[in-house]
């Protein structure tokens, strides 16, 4: 984590407004768990919509054990998401109804 700390004071990665690097920087922030990200990451996912962007975010979470995060993060984007995206994303995160948080 110290590298990671060590790039995101250099460059500003966690407050960029560049969404290309918001979407590399957030889904390899969460994938490392570097825990600066994870709120950033969460708000950002929740202001925009484009499936090119929230992809690597949810799948970074899938990808590392963190589903339960995934799925509160989609099911509280629900309504925001364009269905498209919504269903993008869904088929990355996958089953949400065993998510104690939905029930």
């Amino acid at each position: 984590m110290e590298i990671l700390g060590k790039i995101d004071a250099d460059l500003s990665c966690t407050t960029t407004v560049d969404p290309e690097v918001k979407q590399r920087w957030f889904a390899t922030g969460l994938a490392l768990e570097y825990a600066p990200v994870k709120e950033p990451a969460h708000e950002w996912i929740s202001s925009m919509g484009r499936s090119k962007y929230l992809a690597p975010i949810y799948a970074a979470l899938q990808d590392n054990g963190q589903h339960d995060t995934a799925c509160t993060w989609l099911a509280e984007n629900k309504d925001f998401y364009h269905p498209v995206a919504y269903t993008t994303v869904s088929g990355i995160v996958g089953d949400c109804t065993t998510t104690e948080f939905l029930q």
